[in-house]
């Protein structure tokens, strides 16, 4: 090879050299790029939530959840939580939903223990108390939702989709429960008079319980859901923040509407009454309705709905009853 033959190959393997470290650095620069987009749209694997203990840092998408009420409102968002409470897990209107969810006590006697041996990575909790909040947020990242925080199921189960990352899911529950209850309303068309009004109680022996739209016992299904009217006075006192009152025998027709919901439990049912239970307008008329306490003091979507199909239902039945009898 002579000098000029070898210079120009020398020049030319420098020239490709430099090509091929010039692409190799541009390519490294896309893909770098690229690399850092995607981690960028990645959504984070926690977040942050007020709570009414401060703000606490959940995951983003939690997978073993512990909830000492809130059981039923993650059955209707599709979560199956790892742990519940006795009493939720033996409400009547999700007991095909619960199979696989483990007992972590009753209400009043939680074990802690068994909440650890479940390793959850988020607790949800219906009480306020400060004490058990921290007895729960020692295991897992814990939220304190009070019960009554929210006015309706619509408010509920989408505040709950929000948590957790469910917000699709919550929509089309949703609009299935509007369904469902707008059904249940058609089916009072024509029985239900525009001046009838409806009054939710428990009896004692000494004085009766009256109820308002957000205490359990049939009150959401009641007057949210199936849209029923309450006496005035259960208006005025008892659909804020006061839901519930002790009423003396002698004035309990200042608040008995035109029906009344009584909720008894075994004890209780087949309720008689004394001479002023049997003056009042609903129990002359036949327009008593014994609501079973183990059915009616739930209170969650699942259950809301399923009340006032029911309730729906016996008011149906009677009025064919009294129109047969005629």
């Amino acid at each position: 090879m002579n000098v000029l033959k070898k210079e120009m190959w020398i020049a030319m393997m420098l020239l490709s050299f430099m090509l091929a470290l010039t692409a190799c650095g541009g390519n490294t620069g896309q893909t770098d790029g690229k690399q850092n987009q995607t981690s960028t749209e990645q959504k984070p694997a926690t977040k942050t939530v007020k709570t009414i203990h401060g703000d606490v840092t959940v995951p983003t998408h939690p997978q073993r959840i512990v909830v000492d009420m809130y059981q039923n409102d993650l059955l209707a968002l599709g979560i199956q939580p790892v742990g519940s409470v006795k009493y939720y897990l033996d409400n009547p209107f999700s007991k095909d939903l619960v199979q696989g969810i483990t007992s972590i006590g009753d209400r009043d006697s939680v074990s802690f223990e068994k909440v650890l041996t479940l390793e959850p990575d988020l607790i949800l909790i219906g009480s306020k108390d400060a004490s058990q909040y921290e007895k729960y947020s020692k295991i897992a990242p814990t939220v304190s939702i009070p019960y009554g925080t929210y006015k309706d199921v619509h408010e509920e189960l989408t505040a709950f989709g929000e948590l957790l990352g469910k917000d699709q899911e919550a929509k089309a529950w949703l609009a299935q429960y509007d369904q469902r209850m707008q059904a249940a309303r058609d089916k009072l068309m024509g029985i239900i008079q525009p001046e009838d009004t409806f009054t939710i109680m428990e009896a004692s022996t000494k004085e009766y319980y009256v109820y308002g739209d957000n205490f359990g016992r049939g009150g959401q299904a009641v007057y949210r859901g199936l849209g029923l009217t309450p006496p005035p006075l259960v208006q005025k006192e008892l659909l804020g923040e006061t839901q519930w009152k002790s009423v003396s025998k002698e004035v309990i027709n200042q608040y008995a509407g035109s029906y009344i919901f009584l909720t008894v439990n075994k004890d209780t049912a087949g309720y008689t009454g004394d001479s002023i239970w049997k003056s009042l307008d609903a129990v002359r008329n036949g327009r008593v309705f014994e609501l079973q306490e183990d059915r009616y003091w739930y209170f969650d979507p699942i259950a809301i709905v399923g009340q006032a199909e029911e309730i729906a239902d016996m008011l149906v039945q009677r009025n064919k009853e009294k129109a047969s009898q005629k």
